[in-house]
C-alpha cells in the first residue's frame, strides 16, 4: 500500500510503499477514501506526543471495509465507515466496565496501529461507525474529529429551547458548531474578529455576527448576553473575557487548547451568576452519529479544501501557516 509516513519529526512526510496490513482478531481493514488534516496533526509532526517512528498519521479517516479480522460480527465487507480517535479500551478498568471504553486510560487509537494517511488502515471494530447512506466520504471525514468534538460540546452544554448560543472561534471546529447549533433550532450568534467574515457566517446560519477584537465581554453583554458559549478558540484571554458575557446560569464550553496561558475566571461572576466553565472533548458515540446525520441531511456542511495525498506536505504547511480556511481533506489518489 501507499502511505504518507512520518519518519523524522519536523521533516517532510514520505510517500512510501509499505506491506499491506492484515487485521487481527477484533480488527477491520479499511480501504481509505478520504482523511482529514487537523491541527493535531501539526502536534504529531513536531513530536509533541513522542510517538515512536515511523508512524502514519491521520485521525479523520473514512473508507470501505475490505477485510474482517476473526470475531468481528458488527460489520461486513463493503460497509462504509469512519474511525474515531479512541477505538478500544482495556475492558477491565472501572471506566470500561461502566461502558465508557473511549475514555479508558489505556484506550487504543490510531497511535497504536496507524492512521488514515494510507491506502489501507487497520482499526479496531469498536472504534468504527457506519456512515449514513449517501454521505460523501470527503464531507464525512472532518466529522470524525472536528464535528464529533463540537457536537459533544453542544450536547454537554445542555441546550434548552429558547436559549441563545454564541460561537467563539470560527475556524475548522467553530464553523461546524455554528451550523449544528443552528440546525437544532437555537438562536446562534457568531463572535469573530474578522469583519470580512460577516456575510459568510450568516450564510452558515448565524442569527447575528458580533465583530470584536480582544475583549468580547462588553459586546456580548451589550447584545443581551448568552446562555451558552461554544468556544473553540486557543486564546485564553478571549475565553476569560467571554465568560463575563454569559447570562445568569450560563455555560461556557471550552473545546480549544489555549496557547497564551491559563483561563482566568472572575470568581464573583461565577458565584453570583451561577455561571459555569465546562471543558469538553469527544464524548458519547451518539454525538458523532447525530453530527453525521445532520451532514447527511444537508443541515450542516463542512467547508473544505481537498487535495490528493501526493500534496500532503503542502497541505500540512498551509495548515501551519493558517492558510486553510476551514478544513482540509486528503483524497486518496496517488
Amino acid at each position: 500500500m501507499r502511505a504518507a509516513a512520518i519518519t523524522t519529526y519536523n521533516s517532510d512526510w514520505e510517500l512510501k510503499t509499505l506491506p499491506d496490513p492484515r487485521p487481527a482478531a477484533g480488527q477491520v481493514l479499511i480501504k481509505i477514501h478520504a482523511s482529514g488534516m487537523c491541527g493535531t496533526d501539526l502536534h504529531v509532526h513536531h513530536g509533541v506526543f513522542g510517538l515512536p517512528l515511523p508512524i502514519i498519521a491521520g485521525h479523520e479517516p473514512v473508507g470501505e471495509v475490505v477485510e474482517l479480522g476473526p470475531g468481528v460480527v458488527d460489520f461486513k465487507v463493503g460497509d462504509r465507515v469512519g474511525v474515531q480517535w479512541n477505538q478500544k479500551g482495556c475492558g477491565r478498568c472501572d471506566t470500561c466496565r461502566a461502558g465508557d471504553q473511549a475514555h479508558c486510560a489505556q484506550a487504543q487509537s490510531w497511535m497504536n496501529i496507524g492512521g488514515g494517511n494510507s491506502e489501507l488502515m487497520l482499526a479496531w471494530a469498536s472504534g468504527c461507525t457506519l456512515l449514513p447512506e449517501g454521505l460523501d466520504y470527503q464531507l464525512a471525514a472532518p466529522i470524525f474529529c472536528a464535528g464529533y468534538t463540537v457536537m459533544s460540546g453542544l450536547r454537554n452544554a445542555d441546550p434548552k429551547p429558547g436559549e441563545r448560543v454564541a460561537v467563539l472561534g470560527l475556524g475548522g471546529l467553530g464553523h461546524l458548531a455554528l451550523q449544528f447549533s443552528h440546525a437544532l433550532g437555537l438562536e446562534t450568534w457568531a463572535i469573530t474578529g474578522q469583519a470580512n467574515k460577516v456575510a459568510e457566517l450568516k450564510a452558515l446560519g448565524a442569527s447575528e455576527v458580533l465583530v470584536v477584537r480582544d475583549d468580547p465581554n462588553k459586546a456580548m453583554t451589550d447584545a443581551g448576553g448568552f446562555d451558552i458559549v461554544l468556544s473553540t478558540t486557543n486564546s485564553a484571554k478571549q475565553v476569560s473575557s467571554a465568560f463575563g458575557g454569559l447570562r445568569r446560569n450560563g455555560r461556557l464550553i471550552s473545546m480549544g487548547l489555549t496557547t497564551d496561558g491559563p483561563i482566568a475566571i472572575d470568581s464573583a461572576a461565577a458565584l453570583m451568576g451561577q455561571r459555569q466553565l465546562r471543558g469538553s472533548s469527544q464524548d458519547e458515540r451518539s454525538d458523532l452519529v447525530e453530527a453525521l446525520a445532520l451532514v447527511a441531511a444537508g443541515k450542516a456542511k463542512p467547508v473544505l479544501e481537498t487535495y490528493p495525498m501526493t500534496k500532503v506536505n503542502e497541505v500540512r504547511e498551509r495548515l501551519a501557516q493558517g492558510k486553510i480556511r476551514y478544513r482540509a481533506v486528503l483524497l486518496h489518489t496517488y
